[in-house]
């Protein structure tokens, strides 16, 4: 669970076991050329994730970003509810294009 995510280590913690089912998730892959782990991380945290595994994986609620390194840049693996997926792969990218000055 990330760090951003508060766990009361009780009966609470399965009120909202919908935002954790990663079993529903519907996923997508992007590259993203040009842009480093450390870029793809910071974004990702700026759109509300918690980092679960450094330069790796950054999970929020309702859904987790794989980032893997490439040659010349990074591909991001998007999991998230069908409701949120275009969201954030719209959003990542808006903040990866600012961040590579397009």
């Amino acid at each position: 669970m990330p760090i951003s995510t508060s766990s009361f280590g009780d009966e609470r913690d399965n009120r909202y076991a919908e935002y954790t089912a990663a079993d529903d998730y519907e996923e997508e892959s992007m590259d993203f050329l040009g842009l480093s782990p450390e870029q793809a991380e910071t974004i990702l945290k700026r759109l509300g994730g918690g980092v679960e595994e450094k330069l790796r994986r950054v999970e929020g609620i309702g859904w987790i970003g794989l980032i893997a390194p490439t040659d010349g840049g990074v591909q991001i693996t998007f999991k998230a509810h069908d409701e949120l997926l275009d969201d954030l792969v719209r959003r990542f990218e808006s903040w990866a294009d600012r961040e590579l000055g397009v």
